[in-house]
């Protein structure tokens, strides 16, 4: 990794500038965790509490083959098509290798819960359960800006530390 030595009184004020920095980053992406988790519990309690299931039948869109340090994934991108007074709604969801086995079957279906009063409100059933317990949702907001904090000291430590240095002093002549 590249150094740059600095100054004492300018790594000082580098420090504080990265602190600052890394502080409003922090902020800015811990409010938008927290209104993308708030906002996706409320779409799911809206669906929920005036809810109708239908079983739609999965098929596989596309597989994306991903390759990293040697290792080879694939995750699996899935479509249902399901109807409502003659009008037709697609929904779109992606997982990994590990869990497509329940949708590669012969003939699979997935529950599908849409709002009675506006079916363009819609979602795999599964996944409205998992957002519905603010409790749960709040728990995945904390996890991910505790994990959101250590990135950020992280950062403020790699470009502190690793990235602009201290000079060394110098050494008397002798």
């Amino acid at each position: 990794m590249i150094s740059i030595p600095v100054s004492d009184t300018l790594h000082a004020r580098l420090s504080r500038v990265s602190r600052w920095l890394c502080s409003i980053g922090y902020a800015f992406l811990a409010v938008f965790f927290a209104w993308s988790a708030l906002s996706g519990h409320r779409q799911a309690e809206a669906i929920l509490k005036d809810a109708v299931t239908v079983q739609a039948p999965v098929q596989v869109d596309h597989i994306e083959e991903k390759r990293r340090k040697g290792r080879v994934s694939y995750q699996y991108h899935f479509r249902y098509d399901f109807s409502v007074d003659g009008v037709e709604y697609t929904g779109h969801f992606s997982t990994s290798e590990d869990n497509a086995t329940p949708y590669l079957g012969e003939a699979p279906q997935v529950d599908v819960a849409y709002a009675r009063s506006n079916p363009a409100q819609f979602d795999r059933l599964d996944r409205l359960e998992g957002q519905k317990g603010l409790g749960s949702v709040l728990g995945r907001v904390i996890v991910a800006l505790g994990m959101l904090a250590i990135l950020a000291f992280v950062v403020h430590l790699l470009v502190t530390r690793k990235l602009f240095v201290r000079q060394a002093p110098a050494l008397p002549a002798v």
